[in-house]
């Protein structure tokens, strides 16, 4: 054999026992077993159900909507607000935090936007009852 061809028998010869070695696990691995027909799987969740990320809560009529809903349902679905059930002073922090964050909240309404929050989703609110959605991906 010429010295330049023996580097690469060498290669040669690693390559086909890899191969080999592969081969030897791929027996050795369990196969599925492939059935006949397809199962069909019953869900295990009420399929009348929304699905998750369905818009629920709507905000109520009233001066300030056109506004709340241009400046926090770009962002929140109208349950997350309505839940949090803040007071006046909680209001106007948050609001500022979300102006700040980039929502699209004029400086000269925000009064008028915490007004309407405090008004439909203060401490004085209906307690929030969350909607039941279907489990992910079903």
């Amino acid at each position: 054999m010429r010295p330049r061809a023996r580097p690469l028998a060498a290669v040669a010869l690693i390559l086909c026992g890899l191969l080999l070695a592969d081969e030897v696990d791929a027996k050795k691995r369990p196969r599925r077993k492939k059935s006949a027909a397809a199962k069909t799987v019953r869900p295990n969740f009420d399929t009348r159900l929304p699905l998750l990320g369905t818009r629920l809560v709507a905000f109520p009529a009233g001066p300030g909507k056109p506004l709340a809903d241009r400046a926090c349902l770009a962002c929140h679905s109208g349950d997350m607000v309505a839940q949090q059930r803040l007071t006046e002073k909680q209001w106007a922090a948050e609001v500022t935090k979300m102006a700040v964050w980039g929502a699209d909240i004029p400086q000269d309404k925000r009064e008028e936007l915490v007004a309407y929050l405090v008004n439909n989703f203060g401490p004085g609110a209906p307690k929030y009852e969350p909607v039941l959605t279907r489990p992910v991906g079903r």
